[in-house]
């Protein structure tokens, strides 16, 4: 059988060394997170341009790739993955209890849902390294698609034939205030009236931002965000000192409602149920351990631990 001239041009090893240097956009930062030289780093990524063409734009402030560097990055993740997941299905066959799953997740379910569902599984099988990346729903598909993440949960699904998905579990979305804000008096509210919050939301590529959008728009109210934050953290905190009022998940709000510093608002259409999903990459293969952990989401176990939001009163 005939090999192709790439693969006799380029290795393994230059792969990751090159996928290396775009994840964290240098060759300085590459060759310590590699235990390489900077020379080494610079030699492989130089003998894939001689055989492969420019990969990264020259002169240009901005790390750019090429359109082959481009299509050589998006293929190196899938490759390094492939034989990441050969290498542990193999050990999984010799009877070795070894493996890893990465896991993206949105950033609500990622901080107030998973972390529950990791410390069940690792109980159960402390030989599996279980690593989170905790991040919005764009970078969510981004790492599935890239290799950078076995498994994703997200809540709006995206409208591609590259990801496989399942349901996962209900998410409440809910408005949240101050306990003193001026819309407390004026209960029960309508959709509209939260624009005069006025309305804060989470950062574009957010999925509690889309649903939110979706939901409002629904309700004719076109949801144009008087501030916009990248954390959770941030909203709830901006929401509690006054100064507007948000849509997010019931999980996320526990702590603030028991300890009266957010206030759940009665608006009409509220709160709405979307749901959480598994996503994982529909080219690749799904390691033995990526595949358990997949089965032990969908277990009811570890669920009797997590701490549901607190219905309204």
């Amino acid at each position: 059988m005939l090999t192709s001239p790439l693969e006799r041009q380029i290795t393994l090893h230059q792969l990751r060394v090159f996928k290396t240097v775009v994840d964290l956009k240098g060759v300085t930062r590459a060759s310590e997170a590699l235990s390489l030289s900077q020379s080494s780093v610079t030699h492989q990524v130089q003998a894939l341009a001689r055989s492969l063409g420019n990969l990264i734009q020259p002169g240009r402030r901005a790390f750019e790739l090429t359109p082959v560097g481009s299509a050589l990055y998006e293929r190196a993740g899938r490759i390094l993955a492939l034989v990441s997941e050969t290498s542990e299905a193999l050990d999984e066959i010799a009877g070795l209890r070894s493996g890893s799953v990465r896991i993206a997740g949105d950033t609500t379910v990622g901080i107030y849902v998973l972390p529950d569902a990791l410390a069940v599984f690792n109980a159960k099988h402390p030989e599996i390294e279980l690593s989170l990346e905790v991040v919005n729903r764009k970078r969510v598909r981004e790492m599935l698609l890239s290799g950078d993440a076995d498994l994703g949960v997200a809540g709006r699904l995206w409208d591609d034939d590259l990801l496989e998905a399942e349901p996962f579990m209900a998410n409440e979305l809910a408005c949240f205030s101050s306990p003193k804000h001026p819309l407390v008096s004026r209960e029960p509210l309508e959709p509209r009236d939260l624009l005069d919050g006025p309305l804060l939301l989470r950062e574009p590529g957010s999925g509690t931002r889309e649903s939110a959008e979706e939901i409002l728009r629904e309700h004719g109210v076109d949801p144009h965000p008087a501030m916009q934050m990248a954390s959770n953290g941030a909203l709830k905190r901006a929401v509690a000192k006054g100064l507007g009022v948000t849509v997010l998940s019931s999980y996320a709000v526990r702590l603030e409602l028991e300890l009266n510093l957010l206030h759940r608002l009665d608006v009409r259409g509220f709160p709405v149920e979307r749901t959480w999903h598994v996503v994982w990459a529909r080219e690749r293969f799904l390691s033995p351990a990526a595949q358990a952990f997949r089965r032990h989401l969908q277990s009811p176990d570890w669920r009797e631990e997590l701490m549901i939001p607190m219905a309204r009163e």
